[in-house]
């Protein structure tokens, strides 16, 4: 049983991964936003970023949650 519960903590690992990077790429390529990995997470910022997260397409699903 520890083997099956590494071998899922290992994939969670990866996947997690994958996510951040792709959360990362799509929001640098949003003019005016930074985005960098800090721990296990993703630190957007840039000016008026609350609000354009809400105007700007690109920014409505950064995250993938709706796949």
């Amino acid at each position: 049983m520890t083997g099956a519960l590494e071998r899922a903590e290992a994939i969670g690992e990866r996947r997690a991964a994958v996510v951040r990077d792709r959360v990362v790429a799509v929001a640098r390529a949003v003019p005016g936003v930074a985005a960098e990995v800090v721990g296990d997470g993703v630190v957007l910022s840039g000016r008026g970023l609350a609000r354009r997260s809400v105007t700007d397409p690109r920014l409505h699903d950064i995250a993938g949650w709706g796949r």
